[in-house]
């Protein structure tokens, strides 16, 4: 898979009552290929996964995959921090699902030391029916995985092992890793604010949040990035990034959702422990979108 581009992490929309939103799924799914998206990453954190039952988890990837009906490829999370069980889920979904890819985070919780890192990731690639992004996100797992182990790892299964959605916020780590990798290892940003300069420094794209809600300005962001055009990145990365920050204020997808539900996208609606934005919160997403016009 070529995880070039702008990949969106998909919210999955839940009603009041906190059972899915089939409709506003199908209708955010068609919204975002209608904008020219270049693939989406299901069941990842924006997505709730981990307050999802399995068989929530599998409907939810049955409307995905029925919407969007192969227009662009679709990357599912799989991650956690029991590796078996993660290796049987990859198979399952690889049987049932045509996916391009599956975005696994590191183990979080037990905290395994680098070696168990490279075990964990080894099993899984030696597993696994498709190809795995590695999914390093130090602020939520309370674990980072060093640049020598991605490398190794990138090494070792380079038809296996393809892309890091690098969400650490260490771009100096992230260039370590990007100049040792071999040619055809991909770096995606895993961090909306921080995509135009990681694009600059050699990233391909990134897997987005915001996009959800402005897939077309994402797009160009990325785009600018991407060709040099230095100047139109510079004004778009100025015009987002206090959106960006808000989304973050009170949590992910807390935030998106808010925006979402501000455009008639979906409901605000968040599974506990997290709860909708506030009204703080939605009042300044209001003020921010306008001036996106």
């Amino acid at each position: 898979m070529d995880c070039s581009g702008l990949g969106v992490a998909i919210v999955t929309p839940f009603k009041e009552d906190a059972s899915l939103d089939e409709p506003a799924l199908r209708k955010i799914a068609r919204y975002l290929v209608e904008n020219g998206v270049d693939y989406i990453v299901a069941l990842g954190t924006t997505g709730e996964a981990v307050t999802q039952t399995p068989q929530e988890r599998l409907r939810v990837l049955e409307v995905l995959f029925e919407e969007v009906h192969g227009e662009v490829p679709i990357v599912i999370g799989a991650g956690g921090y029991d590796t078996h069980a993660i290796a049987e889920e990859m198979q399952f979904y690889g049987r049932h699902f045509p996916a391009a890819a599956f975005l696994s985070v590191t183990p979080y919780y037990n905290k395994p030391r680098p070696d168990g890192l490279f075990a964990h990731y080894q099993y899984l690639a030696e597993h696994s029916p498709l190809p795995i992004i590695l999914y390093n996100v130090p602020v939520r797992t309370g674990i980072n995985l060093p640049a020598s182990i991605t490398i190794r790892l990138a090494e070792a299964y380079p038809t296996q092992i393809i892309a890091l959605k690098d969400a650490s916020l260490d771009l100096i780590q992230g260039m370590e890793i990007l100049f040792g990798v071999p040619k055809g290892f991909q770096m995606v940003s895993g961090d909306d604010a921080l995509a135009f300069p990681a694009i600059l420094t050699g990233y391909v794209g990134v897997i987005s949040v915001l996009g959800n809600a402005l897939p077309a300005l994402m797009k160009k962001l990325v785009e600018a990035a991407r060709q040099g055009r230095l100047a139109e990145g510079q004004a778009l990365q100025a015009q987002l990034l206090p959106l960006m920050r808000l989304l973050f204020a009170e949590g992910n997808p807390t935030g998106i959702k808010g925006l979402l539900s501000l455009m008639g996208l979906c409901g605000p609606y968040t599974r506990l422990p997290l709860l909708p934005a506030s009204q703080s919160l939605l009042a300044q997403l209001q003020n921010a979108l306008p001036a996106l016009a």
